[in-house]
């Protein structure tokens, strides 16, 4: 049987034995991110860690569109591009195309990995958090922060974020709400003042303490 993923060599016109990398290196030539130079944009990235990060999910472009609040054509070019490159795949259904990650895919992994580390939870809470003055610290803990530390495992479904400092639990939603919608992850905070923090009769901070804790605001 004929496979439907868009990105195979006869749909594109590709020689089928062209390897994957070098077709992902042939795409990568316009400005890069800071983040990480090795990425084609910043909207490649973030692209990637929508699809890469998190439990498996398909999405349609003009709903990675919205998500990444930007047009449809520059998100349609970004994910033809990866699904050459073997890293996406694409299903044709009677609404439209929809994309996924190709887990088959030996980039997948090590992939995975540089865009959890430039693109993933951590960056993201790091901007959505850092940039209010009520949070003097802010900690990744749960599965997330034990991906971080190399701890294998599945991909966590959602972002349990530790805030230190006066801050007000509506204004530490709304970031929340923000760094959710960059993810497409919920992303769950919990407020402590940094003398709460620095308690330990609290057994639930006791709790997070036992674990994997992955500073991200010192």
């Amino acid at each position: 049987m004929r496979s439907n993923s868009v990105g195979s060599a006869m749909e594109y016109g590709r020689p089928r034995g062209r390897s994957l990398d070098a077709a992902f290196q042939r795409d990568v030539r316009a400005a890069a991110p800071p983040q990480l130079p090795i990425f084609r944009s910043r909207l490649q990235g973030e692209l990637l860690g929508r699809l890469l990060l998190g439990p498996r999910r398909e999405a349609s472009m003009l709903d990675l569109a919205v998500m990444l609040r930007t047009d449809l054509g520059s998100v349609m070019r970004e994910v033809e591009r990866l699904s050459r490159a073997g890293v996406l795949a694409l299903r044709r259904t009677l609404a439209g195309r929809l994309v996924t990650r190709d887990e088959r895919s030996p980039l997948y992994e090590p992939l995975a990995r540089l865009v959890m580390l430039t693109f993933g939870p951590a960056a993201v809470v790091a901007e959505e958090f850092g940039r209010l003055p009520a949070v003097r610290e802010a900690h990744l803990f749960g599965p997330w922060a034990a991906r971080y530390a190399g701890v294998p495992g599945d991909q966590p479904g959602d972002v349990e974020v530790l805030l230190v400092g006066e801050l007000g639990r509506e204004t530490a939603f709304d970031a929340a709400q923000e760094a959710a919608a960059r993810l497409g992850l919920p992303v769950h905070p919990v407020v402590r003042t940094a003398a709460q923090w620095a308690d330990d009769a609290d057994p639930f901070l006791r709790e997070i303490r036992a674990g994997h804790v992955h500073t991200v605001v010192p």
